[in-house]
């Protein structure tokens, strides 16, 4: 008898604690009769905090002042009224001079690729991203043509920020900055090891006067482009997600062959096996 007077003030006891728990703490966060409803994904810790992951694991963390600050100063205001402009006329620009432009650039971008590629191990690309820049630099008179392209021998590009990638570092924070345009965290410290020339000449008026021309030359590139991004529903939201997918498809070109259709890789096969018996 006093044995089941003690089970039955013991069952008392812990039925009267339990009812003092916090409401919250007699949940669980999974339905028992439904174990196999939950994405294998699900089972990995995620560090967003509430945001949407997005290409390269980025995350718009800032997008208030991305959205309302940066992008509108780029492109209702920068771009509308300066940059388009000078790039459509720039594109009327005879043909041999607007080559050359590029040529210069691209022939710095070769120095780039020849140090970035060795960083990757890739001794083959790196050498021929010596050799473009030795010849173009020489019979090309300082990269104003391109005489490496015209004896076969193809550019390899490589910058920091895919290198950076592919070692593992991710996007980080997308940042949409006035005068500089879409980036990342990992894309501006990439850029700033790239830009080293800038850094050479040293001279304000001569730097800003090269960064203005580069970036000329690359927004003249866009112009077929242009009507896809002004027709969008959100021009914001679709610049981000070209630019972020563009970047990560240089850190892993085989991504997006190795998703699924309709991402039913990253779902429980099995769950959809029980669903579609029912």
């Amino acid at each position: 008898m006093k044995f089941k007077r003690y089970m039955v003030f013991t069952a008392a006891a812990l039925l009267a604690l339990a009812m003092t728990l916090p409401a919250h703490a007699q949940h669980m966060s999974l339905n028992p009769m439904a174990p196999r409803q939950i994405y294998k994904e699900l089972s990995n810790a995620d560090y967003s905090y509430g945001y949407t992951i997005l290409p390269g694991n980025s995350i718009d963390g800032i997008e208030p002042f991305n959205r309302y600050v940066g992008w509108s100063v780029n492109y209702y205001a920068l771009d509308r009224y300066f940059l388009r402009p000078l790039a459509h006329g720039y594109s009327h620009l005879p043909e041999f001079m607007r080559d050359g432009v590029d040529n210069f650039f691209s022939n710095i971008s070769d120095v780039n690729a020849t140090v970035n590629n060795l960083f990757l191990g890739q001794f083959a690309d790196s050498g021929t991203s010596f050799a473009r820049f030795f010849i173009n630099s020489t019979i090309g008179l300082l990269g104003l043509f391109d005489p490496a392209t015209h004896l076969g021998i193809k550019q390899r590009s490589m910058s920091f920020d895919t290198v950076m990638g592919r070692y593992g570092a991710d996007q980080g924070e997308y940042l949409m900055l006035p005068f500089y345009g879409p980036g990342t965290e990992r894309s501006v410290e990439g850029g700033a090891v790239d830009s080293w020339y800038y850094y050479l000449i040293g001279e304000p008026f001569i730097t800003a006067a090269c960064y203005l021309i580069k970036g000329i030359n690359t927004r003249a590139k866009f112009i077929s482009q242009e009507k896809f991004v002004d027709d969008a529903v959100d021009p914001y939201a679709t610049m981000r997600q070209l630019y972020l997918s563009y970047e990560q498809g240089l850190v892993d070109p085989n991504a997006a062959e190795n998703k699924g259709d309709n991402d039913k890789s990253n779902i429980d096969q099995s769950y959809l096996d029980e669903v579609d018996s029912n």
